[in-house]
């Protein structure tokens, strides 16, 4: 009998231990994935006008610095960003990497449209007026980052 007891404590106590190494490898598991994902950083925002290829507005935690230019309507304007990601340069190439732009929650419908061509945006005023806009990072298909809004200003054209 004591046999028996000896034999099922050694048994429970191998089980107890074997349970806590499976736990310890959930948890590696666990931190690499928030190391990974933490890896996947954009670390740098910045919008490019391609007319005077210039830095004209950049992400700056929560907000922006600078501004996009002003549109005429029935002109656009094209943009291109410089993205880093983890502090390495993210190669806009329209393909597995792309820039997208769309109207931010709740802003004003009809004042601007927009062409994507994946590596620049170009954003064409419609009407005079004041509208805001999110620039998206895209990477494989998916959104993986979006800016703040910004305001877009549409003024009157030629």
């Amino acid at each position: 009998m004591k046999k028996s007891l000896c034999l099922l404590a050694v048994l429970v106590l191998g089980m107890t231990l074997l349970g806590g190494c499976a736990q310890q490898v959930q948890t590696a598991d666990d931190h690499y994935d928030q190391d990974h994902a933490h890896h996947e950083e954009i670390t740098v925002f910045e919008v490019i006008d391609r007319r005077a290829d210039e830095v004209t507005a950049y992400v700056h935690g929560d907000h922006w610095h600078g501004s996009l230019p002003n549109i005429a309507a029935g002109e656009s304007i094209s943009l291109g960003a410089y993205i880093e990601e983890d502090d390495e340069e993210v190669l806009l190439d329209g393909d597995h990497h792309a820039l997208g732009v769309i109207l931010a929650d709740g802003a004003e419908e009809g004042i601007v449209s927009f062409d994507l061509h994946g590596d620049h945006v170009h954003i064409k005023g419609e009407q005079e007026g004041e509208t805001t806009v999110i620039f998206q990072f895209i990477h494989g298909g998916d959104v993986e980052y979006e800016t703040p809004p910004i305001t877009v200003n549409v003024v009157q054209g030629n």
